[in-house]
């Protein structure tokens, strides 16, 4: 079947085209800007773009995370004709990235996360009579991942180092 897809996306049965090169699917636009008016006069100009090739932005997931301390999260910003929230985090295919630029939220969120997991596992798995082996097994199989899920890019800053210590 994927070859089918494949072949339909190469033949330029869907998606759109700009010069030479075939879009089928745009799910996430990240956009860089300086100043929060610039950005807000990109995303202006790219929802005109988008409206001849038949492409919407769906403001409702639109989200501006920014690190000016004037603009609370929470606040809304009026991009043409509709409100963008204002956020300080947001999770992007999986793992919540911070206004800070800190991986602490993300760190505890994981700890937070891999102790409902072995606290589910609990009652059924670390109890029974199973053999060490096979527990140590399903927690390399299932605890670690979840806490390890996007851990080479956490970054660790002083302050967390001392803390640790």
């Amino acid at each position: 079947m994927d070859w089918l897809l494949e072949r339909t996306v190469h033949r330029g049965m869907v998606g759109t085209s700009i010069g030479k090169t075939i879009f089928t699917d745009l799910d996430f636009v990240a956009l860089l800007a300086e100043m929060l008016s610039m950005l807000v006069l990109v995303l202006e100009v790219m929802n005109e773009a988008a409206q001849p090739l038949g492409l919407t932005i769906n403001w409702a997931k639109t989200k501006i995370q920014t690190t000016d301390v004037t603009v609370p999260p929470g606040t809304t910003v009026q991009v043409g004709e509709s409100n963008v929230e204002v956020v300080d985090t947001f999770t992007y295919l999986g793992s919540q990235l911070h206004s800070s630029g800190g991986s602490e939220h993300e760190v505890n969120r994981r700890i937070s996360i891999s102790c409902n997991c072995m606290q589910m596992l609990d009652r059924h798995i670390w109890r029974s009579m199973i053999s060490l082996s096979t527990k140590l097994r399903l927690y390399n199989v299932y605890i670690l991942p979840v806490f390890l899920y996007g851990a080479e890019t956490w970054s660790i800053s002083n302050q967390s180092h001392r803390e640790e210590n």
